[in-house]
């Protein structure tokens, strides 16, 4: 390395992020931070070490690689860590949470019509807040003090939530059916599986009717 001054892996991040382009650094931003948190935040970048990056991989998430090595290439380049750290940045080979796959079709879900109304128009609703916040992402994203940018990681956890039930709701919908009138309606018999919906909320309560006996 040609450079001995000491310098903050937090620092280092933030001129790197600050130096990309607007779309490149919205997309890397998190994912390097991400790693200088774990690493400390005022430990010299020069103290990386190669067992880092592997440790650090165990847990990281898979699509966060391109953004880390991008970084690890950075510090290379201009003289603060040894050559190759890049390279140890892989995938870990068994993800955290097994791939839940269905076995089958959906199972049918009765509605009413009110009840299947309510949920359309939640998900419509929930589609307009995704652009809202999307655009509030962008804006956030422009900020170059990357360090405590609370408006771009408020944005983000919104957005991750919002996507969250827009999925749980197009899964629903595309396994409702109606029941013509109310939910007095509809009978059910011992063995159905009930599903309620909540007209305030879109929320969503299963049962199984079972024999008390």
């Amino acid at each position: 390395m040609a450079d001995s001054k000491f310098h903050s892996i937090e620092k280092v991040a933030v001129e790197y992020l600050a130096g990309l382009a607007t779309p490149k650094r919205a997309s890397d931003e998190a994912a390097v931070l991400r790693f200088v948190r774990w690493f400390g935040r005022q430990r010299g970048v020069e103290a990386i070490k190669a067992r880092d990056i592997d440790s650090y991989c165990v847990t990281a998430p898979a699509p966060e690689g391109p953004a880390l090595r991008g970084f690890l290439s950075y510090t290379y380049k201009k003289g603060l860590s040894v050559r190759g750290l890049a390279t140890h940045v892989k995938a870990k080979k068994e993800p955290r949470e097994p791939v839940r796959v269905s076995s089958g079709p959906l199972e049918p879900i009765q509605v009413s019509e009110e009840g299947l109304q309510a949920l359309r128009t939640e998900l419509d609703g929930l589609k307009e807040q995704r652009v809202v916040v999307t655009d509030q992402m962008r804006k956030a994203a422009a900020d170059k003090d990357f360090r405590e940018n609370a408006p771009l990681h408020a944005a983000r956890e919104q957005k991750s939530h919002i996507e969250g039930r827009i999925l749980e709701l197009e899964s629903t919908l595309a396994a409702a059916t109606t029941v013509n009138g109310r939910s007095q309606g509809a009978a059910a018999s011992l063995g159905d599986t009930v599903h309620l919906t909540d007209l305030s909320n879109g929320g969503l309560t299963t049962y199984k009717l079972v024999d008390s006996r």
